[in-house]
């Protein structure tokens, strides 16, 4: 069983921001073998504040009642939130039993270490999505780097300070497309979540089509839950990166042979399977909420 805190900046629902959050949380709250100890929330996204009321109407329309909801800092310099006492206080509580996944701003966890110097040597590991290793194109798109980018001395003080970091970044994520194939099979389950999610989805591929020129999106934030749940879908490594804060500015965390280890998947072994995993354990997730009835002239 996987003791796990998400600490993520959701924003699904959020019209023009992206869904990979709030679909992580869901992955993780079907899981059989995750025991999930709460949500922090952080900003990239979108502001703290959106996020944080954001997720507590996700919950409500859901009815998730059995999950913690944190206000994290509110921007770039606030270290000192719930959040942050909240990441110190599970930590000391489960000593080597957390793995804190980190798909946001990185505010929070350098919070939760200025209050407790041993925070990051209590986690079982740290499972951190963002930066890019050298710029990245999507269909001739240059995308640009979120979550360092957004708190960069956050993400400095993160990398220099923790261990057992494993990195997921955006040259991995890029790789998880989820297309309409994918998505007409989760509306096929005909479940009330998926009910749920159908015009959530269909928003954001409206918004992406145009930039992109294809209908689909990218589960960005899912491939870091999936490397704690599934490790064996990934050919992972050790990488070597620079540690230097003013590349964080731009989220830009280059490989150096010199630099710090850290653990990289740097490949979906098997997209197809990757995606099916994702799309049972939704259903999954589904038994556990309590979603109210959408009507399908309301879809």
């Amino acid at each position: 069983m996987h003791k796990i805190i998400l600490d993520c900046d959701n924003a699904i629902g959020i019209r023009r921001s992206d869904i990979d959050d709030g679909l992580t949380f869901l992955y993780l709250y079907g899981h059989p073998e995750v025991e999930l100890l709460g949500l922090s929330t952080t900003f990239a996204n979108n502001t703290l504040p959106v996020v944080y009321h954001n997720t507590l109407q996700f919950f409500e329309d859901l009815g998730i009642e059995d999950m913690p909801v944190l206000r994290g800092g509110r921007d770039f310099k606030d270290f000192d939130s719930e959040a942050s006492r909240f990441l110190a206080e599970q930590a000391s509580r489960y000593p080597g039993e957390i793995e804190l996944i980190a798909i946001g701003s990185l505010v929070n966890v350098y919070g939760a270490y200025l209050k407790d110097s041993s925070f990051f040597e209590k986690l079982k590991g740290i499972y951190i999505m963002g930066g890019i290793l050298e710029p990245l194109y999507l269909n001739g798109y240059l995308v640009r780097e979120l979550n360092f980018s957004v708190a960069p001395k956050a993400a400095y003080e993160v990398f220099k300070h923790a261990k057992n970091i494993t990195l997921l970044s955006s040259q991995t994520t890029s790789q998880a497309r989820f297309t309409e194939k994918e998505v007409g099979e989760l509306y096929a389950q005909g479940t009330g979540l998926s009910r749920y999610l159908k015009p959530i989805v269909e928003d954001w591929m409206d918004y992406l089509e145009p930039r992109y020129r294809q209908r689909c999106f990218h589960n960005w934030d899912l491939v870091a839950a999936m490397a704690v749940t599934n490790p064996d879908l990934f050919v992972t490594g050790p990488l070597r990166v620079a540690i230097v804060e003013k590349n964080f500015e731009q989220g830009l965390i280059p490989p150096d042979p010199s630099g710090k280890e850290l653990l990289h998947p740097e490949r979906i072994r098997d997209l197809d399977t990757f995606n099916r995993n994702f799309i049972d354990t939704l259903k999954l997730a589904d038994k556990k909420c309590r979603v109210q009835y959408y009507p399908d002239f309301l879809l």
